[in-house]
């Protein structure tokens, strides 16, 4: 197992590694892309993951995790190459397209490897730490990637895109050497299991509030891809500049995620979760009346410790939640798609809005997520009491364990 663990950490490493990001909103304004098609190449990519993320967990399910990821990977290159040559809109959503469903193939199916790979040999226990840990390699390859992808675009704007697919290629020969699944693939039918996996999800009240909890911190952090360029171009940061503090972003993250298992010891989960939305919110309206100076440093370390908390605090939370592994990688796909839903209403509606105040526009959101979740936690908590005051435990245990369900939740 121990080798499968070190080559699963090296394709978190590589598989994001996008040495394009800290400059595509500027790469894409250069070759002529209006502020609302570039936010609108965001909707695009959103809707394909939508369109295919179900699909492709249950495909990961059936015909293998690893497989899936390394076609993943494999999409990443093609993207990348079509984006490099691209010089309108239409070239550049197809190369959305393709890395949408890059990010659909390999969402789901590296968690669910992971988590199974554990159970396998008898190591869930494990999962919540070795989940910080890929999560860290993760963020320390974005962090390294966004610091050459700034410096190699003061040589020429390209090299990001075309070091990329050698990076996402290096991921799928990784991917290839990796253990085939634990699970077998089974003979079930396609449309079944992705029936399943939803009514996994819509009967499990917690199931259900964490997807949609996720949805509104991924927008929120996701966000800060597109706004952090032009925010910090207006500022007076060039390429190099703009890479570099997107890796210093990034390596406070992987320093984070490496240690989110430690925290989550000390804090109750559901601390960590409101304490998580409510300061990636207070960030950025703060961020909305910051200048180039201290202040906008501290507010973009407390959304480099969000983003380094997020992962390894929600996906253990998740894959505890999920009844049968048969279907892990269908349901984590359920959640990446409502993530990638809300991205995908959100980033066409920031275009519209403009860039002005555009940091503010993003803190209101992230308050009214927060009224809304707890809105939502209130009355399944409500709920839940109400059942179980109309079907009493049988036996002290039994009422035991219900009590302490609903303290949990």
């Amino acid at each position: 197992m121990s080798r499968d663990l070190r080559l699963f950490y090296v394709f978190r490493l590589l598989a994001t590694s996008y040495l394009f990001v800290p400059i595509f909103m500027l790469f894409q304004a250069d070759r002529g892309l209006t502020f609302f098609e570039r936010l609108a190449l965001g909707g695009i990519y959103s809707a394909v993951v939508i369109l295919v993320e179900i699909p492709t967990g249950v495909l990961a399910d059936r015909f293998g995790r690893r497989r899936s990821m390394m076609l993943g990977a494999l999409a990443m290159v093609a993207s990348c190459l079509l984006a490099a040559g691209a010089h309108g809109f239409t070239t550049f959503a197809i190369a959305e397209a393709l890395a949408g469903l890059s990010m659909a193939l390999c969402s789901g199916a590296d968690s669910a490897y992971l988590f199974d790979l554990l159970c396998q040999h008898e190591r869930s226990h494990e999962y919540t730490r070795r989940e910080s840990v890929a999560s860290a390699w993760h963020l320390l390859g974005s962090a390294l990637a966004f610091a050459g992808g700034g410096l190699l675009a003061q040589v020429d704007v390209v090299l990001p895109y075309l070091v990329t697919a050698g990076v996402a290629g290096l991921a799928a020969i990784v991917a290839y050497a990796m253990k085939s699944d634990p699970i077998a693939p089974r003979a079930t039918r396609f449309a079944r299991d992705m029936g399943d996996a939803v009514r996994e999800v819509l009967g499990n009240g917690r199931l259900a509030w964490l997807i949609g909890y996720s949805a509104v911190v991924f927008v929120l952090l996701r966000a800060t891809i597109y706004l952090y360029q032009p925010y910090l171009h207006a500022r007076g940061l060039g390429p190099t500049g703009i890479g570099l503090l997107f890796a210093g972003v990034y390596a406070v993250s992987a320093i984070v995620a490496y240690r989110t298992h430690v925290l989550r010891r000390r804090v109750a989960d559901d601390v960590l979760l409101w304490a998580l939305l409510g300061a990636l919110a207070l960030s950025f309206l703060g961020l909305a009346g910051a200048a180039n100076g201290p202040w906008m440093l501290l507010l973009l370390l407390v959304q480099a410790v969000a983003n380094g908390v997020y992962s390894p605090l929600t996906k253990p939370l998740l894959n505890v939640e999920i009844s049968d592994s048969s279907r892990r990688a269908a349901v984590l796909s359920i959640e990446s798609m409502a993530r990638r839903a809300a991205m995908g209403v959100f980033a066409p509606l920031v275009g519209l809005y403009g860039e002005a105040n555009v940091m503010a526009l993003c803190g209101v959101v992230g308050l009214a997520g927060l009224v809304l979740l707890a809105v939502a936690a209130t009355r399944g908590r409500s709920l839940l009491v109400d059942h179980l005051a109309r079907h009493p435990a049988v036996d002290d245990e039994g009422l035991a364990g219900d009590e302490a369900s609903v303290a949990r939740r």
